[in-house]
């Protein structure tokens, strides 16, 4: 008992203790709760945006989006960019890609008919509840695909035109290498998850932006609700309506310049959205990659869309009044001349009022801020890329044969290469064509004496096959000319009939006219009587027709019910 007493004074400083830090430990675990339910930020909200980087480019604000770019649709100005080069997986923006390649490859009035492999999905991925066998016309799959977001419209379209998933995600690699798209990749039509199903936000804002140059794709692309009859399996219509809510009034996202886009989502990609837009006579198109919820991606699409439409403006470098053409202004009297130099590499000089085309700046910017980068295109032309502190805000391409000669213009920052240019002499200019000339004759007669050469050795050396070729050609003239012949001779055949049906045709307007009144009502009752008696006949016909059908309906009425009796006494025998 005594041992127990001397604990107490223990016992009761350890309850105490707990009483006491009770209130500190409470507030603890509150807020553990209210962080818990605070917002999800990525890391990738806290990345570069590299278009801030840029001296005087205005500041875009964070976003949460993996990657986001906003595009300049006239001009391919990136106006926002946010790791644009970096690998995504697209999810189901990849439809923008299979109706591009659908559209130019196909014509939308066709019927497809589709087989097994729409049932070949992840279940639970969106569709239209196409079935084998089913029919509709390429249009009205192209609005499943784009409104509906429908895989298995996607499957059957790549089938159509591609003849296989396969042949057609090859048709779609090579127009993204057409495009100059640099990290893009795409093993499906449709978006479902594939490791080797990849894109980027650059690549996929040129795709965008060439998709929206075809006029079907902008109709598909804004089309808010579509119709689509009953096809040949099912009875009733379907009614597609646009997942993209930018586009649906009675949305809170709803915005009057959106013209379009397309969403995507799968676990691996994240939402994904592509959205086209048009204010204030500026086209633009945003692209945002692996952003958590579709929400955040409506409104990080408005922010960036937003940014692009008040902070930049166009400028057409073209003026009113004819201004010197690069050719122009270095006084160069020779194409060639031209090719020499830049051969060497690219030149940088100031743009002024000197070199046509539309740019894309930032508001209160003018032509005198911009650089250019010229490149040599071949022998007839010339690739101008416009830059504001090393980043491109548009291009254009000049014509180096429909360049005028002679002006008194000259770039200030290109002196030192007109001057080299000058010393050229004109007689080293006529050398150079003749030289040209002179090689273009020479190689020409060189192919066509080797050609005939060649043409002759082989003739003597193969005798045979060519007297069989030979014959084997005039057979074929032989044919052609019998088939022409039979042709001729069955249009003069037809010819003389119906020279012949003119001439009993006036035969017969003559006799007509020679017939008295009563003679041609004799005639017209003898008609009429012929007429009625065939009209007899049919309805006879019909008739007799009629009644064979009760009768065999009779027949099987009666078979039916020597069933139904002979299964009730079945029954009950049982």
């Amino acid at each position: 008992m005594k041992r127990r007493w001397k604990k107490a004074p223990w016992f009761l400083m350890l309850v105490l203790s707990l009483f006491l830090v009770t209130p500190y430990v409470s507030p603890v675990y509150a807020e553990e709760e209210e962080e818990a339910e605070t917002e999800f930020i990525p890391e990738e909200y806290y990345d570069t945006i590299d278009t801030n980087e840029i001296k005087g480019w205005p500041q875009g604000e964070a976003v949460q989006s993996a990657a986001a770019v906003v595009m300049d649709l006239n001009t391919g100005t990136f106006l926002y960019s946010k790791n644009a080069y970096e690998k995504h997986y697209p999810a189901s923006i990849t439809k923008i890609m299979t109706a591009m390649v659908a559209l130019e490859n196909g014509n939308p009035e066709n019927e497809i008919t589709f087989d097994e492999s729409v049932y070949d999905l992840e279940e639970g991925s969106s569709h239209a509840g196409i079935q084998p066998g089913e029919k509709m016309t390429l249009d009205d799959a192209l609005h499943a695909l784009m409104l509906e977001s429908a895989n298995d419209a996607a499957v059957g379209i790549a089938e159509y035109v591609g003849g296989s998933l396969e042949g057609f995600a090859d048709m779609m690699n090579q127009k993204a290498e057409e495009l100059g798209c640099i990290n893009t990749h795409f093993a499906n039509p449709h978006g479902l998850h594939n490791e080797e199903h990849y894109t980027c936000a650059y690549d996929m804002a040129l795709i965008a932006q060439a998709a929206y140059d075809i006029p079907e794709f902008r109709k598909l692309a804004s089309c808010v609700q579509s119709h689509c009859p009953a096809t040949n399996v099912t009875e009733e219509d379907r009614y597609f309506v646009n997942h993209h809510k930018m586009l649906q009034e009675d949305s809170e996202y709803y915005a009057d310049w959106c013209t379009g886009g397309k969403t995507g989502y799968t676990s691996d990609a994240w939402n994904t959205l592509v959205t086209y837009g048009e204010k204030g006579g500026r086209k633009q198109v945003c692209v945002v990659l692996r952003v958590p919820g579709a929400a955040r991606c409506y409104e990080e699409t408005r922010l960036l869309m937003n940014y692009g439409f008040d902070n930049f403006s166009q400028i057409n470098l073209v003026s009113d009044q004819p201004e010197p053409t690069f050719y122009e202004a270095l006084k160069l009297d020779y194409v060639g001349l031209v090719k020499d130099y830049f051969q060497t590499g690219a030149l940088d000089v100031t743009v002024g009022k000197t070199l046509s085309g539309l740019v894309t700046v930032p508001n209160g910017l003018s032509a005198a801020d911009l650089t250019t980068q010229i490149n040599d295109a071949g022998q007839a032309a010339l690739n101008i890329k416009y830059l504001y502190d090393n980043w491109p805000v548009g291009s254009a391409v000049i014509d180096l044969n429909a360049m005028p000669r002679d002006t008194g213009f000259s770039f200030e920052k290109s002196l030192d290469m007109t001057e080299r240019l000058k010393n050229s002499s004109s007689l080293r200019a006529r050398r150079e064509i003749e030289q040209t000339a002179m090689t273009v004759y020479n190689r020409t007669k060189e192919i066509t004496q080797n050609v005939y050469t060649a043409s002759r050795n082989f003739m003597e050396e193969n005798k045979l096959l060519v007297l069989l070729g030979g014959g084997l050609i005039l057979l074929v003239l032989l044919v052609i000319i019998m088939i022409l012949v039979v042709r001729c001779t069955r249009e003069s055949r037809i010819q003389r009939r119906r020279r012949q049906e003119e001439r009993e045709r006036l035969k017969r307007e003559e006799q007509i006219d020679q017939m008295t009144t009563a003679e041609i009502e004799q005639e017209l009752r003898e008609a009429m009587e012929q007429e009625r008696r065939k009209q007899e006949q049919e309805a006879a016909k019909e008739e007799a027709r009629r009644i064979q059908e009760e009768k065999l309906r009779e027949t099987e009425r009666v078979l039916e019910e020597i069933d139904r009796i002979e299964s009730e006494q079945k029954e009950k025998k049982e």
